[in-house]
C-alpha cells in the first residue's frame, strides 16, 4: 500500500474513533440539558401541588391540557421507607387527551402531611422521543463524518501527492539506476530537509558502490589472468612428467590423480570467475539469439559425448525460443543444461529437448527419485552419486536466467528430470 494511502486510512480510522467519542458526549450533553430544563419545570409544578395540598387549597385537575400533569395518592409508611422521596424517571405514560402512550419525563415526590400520613405526587410531562433523537443524532453525525472523511481523503491525496513528489523522484531514480552504467544525475527540487538528507545519503552510497564495483571488476580480471596462467603451467609440467619414462608406475598414478585434481580446480576457477562476471553484470553486449540454432551447434559434439552412455537424444522444435542476450552466455546456458542431463543421465537412457516460443525444456532419464528442488541450484551442491562434479553448472544457468529476466525450474514427471527455462516477456 502506498504511503499516502496508509496515512489517509489511518487518519480516517482516527477520525472515526474521535467522532464516535464526540457523538456520545454530544448526545449525553443534549439529553442532560433537556432533562435539566424539564426537571426544573416538573420540580416547580410538584412543589406547587405539595404546598397547596399541605395548605388545604384547591388542587388543579390531575389530567389537564397543560404539559405538566400529575397524580396524587396516599401511600403507606412502608412504601415511603422503601422508596426514594425524590425520583426522576423516563417512561411512557398514557395520555387521555391523545388516547395513546407517549414518552414522558416524571418526578415523584413522597411527603408527609401534618397528620403523619404519607402521600406521593407524580408529575409528568411529555418529552422528546430519545430513540428518535438517537437516530437523528446518529444519522447526521454519520453524514457529517462521511463529508469530513471525504474532505480529508481529497485534501490528503492532494497534499501528499504534491508533498511526496520528491520521494517519488528518488524512487524513480533508484529504479532506473544501473550499477556500472552511465546514470543520470538525481534531479531533486525540494527544500524538505529529510528528502535532501535521503538524496545525499543515496548519492554517497551509490558512489561507494561504484567504487567497489570497479575494484571488484579489476580484481576479477586480475584473478582470471593471474590464476589461469599458473594453473596452465602446472598442468603442462605434469603432462610433461607423464611423458618422462623415468617415473615409476606409482609415481605416474600420483601424477595422474594430481592432474585430474588440477583440471577440476581450473574448471572450478573458470566457473567461479564466470559467476562473478554474471553477478556483476559485466556482460553488457546483447544480440537476438535463437536457442534452436544455439542447441543445433552444440548437439553434434554433445551426441558424441552422449554415445559414451548409449544415450539417445530426441529434439522437438515446436517454435524457436528467442531472447536478447549475450551470445556466449546463451551458449553456456544451453551447454550447462545439456551437460547436466548427461552427467545425471543413466546408461541407455534418453534425453528430450523441446523448444517452444517462450520456453525451453531439457529432460533426461536417471535416478528414480526426484532431486532436491530447493538445493540443486545452490553453488557447490552435489547429489550423493555425483560428488566429482563442480556443483556450479546449474548455479551458472540460474544466474544467466536471472540476468536476462528468465525463470528456470526443475520438475520430476513421468520418470524424467526436467529443467525448464522460460522467459517472462511476451
Amino acid at each position: 500500500m502506498k504511503l499516502q494511502n496508509q496515512i489517509t486510512l489511518r487518519l480516517s480510522l482516527i477520525g472515526a474513533l474521535v467522532f464516535a467519542f464526540w457523538a456520545a458526549l454530544f448526545y449525553f450533553a443534549i439529553i442532560d440539558e433537556i432533562n435539566d430544563e424539564v426537571d426544573d419545570s416538573l420540580e416547580d409544578h410538584a412543589e406547587m401541588i405539595i404546598r397547596r395540598s399541605l395548605a388545604g387549597e384547591k388542587l388543579p385537575r390531575e389530567a389537564s391540557y397543560t404539559n405538566n400533569q400529575y397524580y396524587l395518592h396516599e401511600v403507606s409508611a412502608q412504601y415511603a421507607s422503601q422508596h426514594s422521596h425524590i425520583r426522576y424517571e423516563d417512561c411512557e405514560v398514557y395520555t387521555k387527551a391523545k388516547n395513546e402512550f407517549e414518552p414522558a419525563r416524571t418526578i415523584s415526590y413522597i411527603f408527609m402531611d401534618d397528620n403523619g400520613k404519607f402521600f406521593e405526587v407524580v408529575v409528568f410531562t411529555p418529552t422528546i422521543d430519545k430513540a428518535d433523537l438517537k437516530a437523528a443524532v446518529a444519522y447526521w453525525l454519520i453524514a457529517l463524518y462521511a463529508a469530513i472523511v471525504t474532505c480529508i481523503i481529497l485534501v490528503n491525496l492532494h497534499t501528499l501527492t504534491k508533498g511526496m513528489r520528491p520521494l517519488r523522484a528518488i524512487l524513480d531514480w533508484l529504479d532506473a539506476y544501473r550499477l556500472g552504467e552511465r546514470n543520470k544525475a538525481m534531479d531533486l527540487q525540494t527544500n524538505v530537509t529529510e528528502f535532501r538528507k535521503l538524496a545525499n545519503a543515496l548519492e554517497r552510497s551509490t558512489e561507494r558502490n561504484e567504487t567497489l564495483y570497479e575494484q571488484q571488476k579489476r580484481f576479477i580480471a586480475n584473478a582470471s589472468h593471474e590464476l589461469q596462467t599458473p594453473l596452465a603451467v602446472i598442468q603442462s609440467r605434469l603432462e610433461m612428467m607423464l611423458d618422462d619414462g623415468q617415473l615409476t608406475e606409482a609415481q605416474m598414478g600420483d601424477v595422474v590423480k594430481t592432474l585430474h585434481t588440477l583440471k577440476t580446480l581450473a574448471r572450478t576457477n573458470r566457473s567461479l570467475l564466470l559467476l562473478c562476471k554474471i553477478d556483476n553484470g559485466q556482460f553488457t553486449k546483447t544480440k537476438h539469439i535463437s536457442m534452436a540454432a544455439t542447441i543445433g551447434r552444440l548437439l553434434p559434439d554433445m551426441e558424441m559425448i552422449y554415445a559414451n552412455k548409449n544415450i539417445k537424444v530426441e529434439m522437438n522444435v515446436e517454435a524457436d525460443m528467442t531472447a536478447e542476450m549475450d551470445e556466449s552466455l546463451a551458449t553456456t546456458l544451453a551447454a550447462n543444461l545439456m551437460k547436466n542431463a548427461f552427467t545425471h543421465g543413466n546408461d541407455g537412457g534418453r534425453i528430450r529437448i523441446c523448444l517452444k516460443a517462450r520456453a525451453m525444456t531439457i529432460a533426461n532419464t536417471g535416478s528414480d527419485r526426484p532431486l532436491d528442488g530447493e538445493k540443486i541450484f545452490e553453488r557447490f551442491y552435489h547429489s550423493a552419486d555425483k560428488a566429482s562434479s563442480t556443483g556450479l553448472g546449474l548455479s551458472i544457468a540460474q544466474a544467466i536466467c536471472r540476468l536476462y529476466g528468465m525463470d528456470i525450474l526443475y520438475i520430476y514427471e513421468n520418470g524424467m528430470h526436467v529443467f525448464e527455462v522460460s522467459r517472462r516477456w511476451p
